[in-house]
């Protein structure tokens, strides 16, 4: 229930503040959030994977679909009972997690294993990409713990506008050749350049923002 301070039990005043700015539209107070719910999100998420989508689910995938679905729809955010933003986001973990479990089962057993390849490439870009970003980065972004550096870029590729982040995701993540990235996206590929290009200003941003609230090496 919300106190006589406007916030809810068990919820900080800073918490609350940021949830209303949030849901007012600023994003950098909802990569805040994300980024404060991260390790405890995934945790919940691990906990609740089933073992045989161990070798082939990332929980990192399942928090991406949660942070995207979180970004699209803040604006609707409100609490309800007792019920927080923690909640509301656990809520929307737990909603992807079975979505994840029911296309793994339907999927043949024949494409787990290059399923499973895909996954052990997607992180080993991720981490590329993170190099990238620290290599290329004047702000505290690079001092950040590599860990939490880690959870911060998954936060800012779920905040990239959706073109910007598909050109990432298929020339940066996926490795796809310019033309072959145009042609996927239906773009010319001095549109998808120039979009690689914002996305990775948005991310640098994003990091430096997050250097703030995370500690440091």
């Amino acid at each position: 229930m919300p106190t006589q301070d406007g916030h809810r039990d068990g919820e900080s005043l800073e918490e609350a503040a940021l949830v209303r700015a949030a849901t007012g539209g600023d994003r950098a107070s909802l990569e805040r959030l994300l980024l404060a719910n991260y390790d405890a999100l995934a945790r919940r998420l691990a906990a609740k994977l089933p073992s045989r989508l161990q070798a082939t689910q990332a929980v990192e995938d399942i928090l991406q679909l949660t942070f995207f679905q979180a970004f699209r729809d803040i604006a609707r955010f409100e609490p309800r009972g007792g019920a927080g933003f923690g909640d509301w986001l656990a809520r929307i973990a737990d909603n992807r997690l079975l979505d994840a479990i029911k296309q793994h089962d339907r999927v043949k057993r024949g494409g787990e294993r290059q399923k499973l390849e895909d996954a052990a490439a997607a992180e080993s870009s991720v981490m590329s990409l993170l190099d990238w970003i620290a290599a290329n980065d004047t702000s505290p972004a690079s001092v950040v713990a590599r860990g939490e550096a880690i959870a911060a870029l998954h936060v800012a590729l779920a905040s990239l506008p959706h073109d910007q982040h598909e050109a990432i995701r298929l020339r940066l993540l996926e490795g796809k050749s310019l033309d072959e990235a145009a042609r996927a996206m239906g773009r010319s590929s001095d549109a998808v350049r120039g979009l690689v290009q914002r996305g990775k200003q948005q991310l640098q941003t994003a990091m430096g923002r997050a250097s703030r609230w995370l500690s440091t090496k």
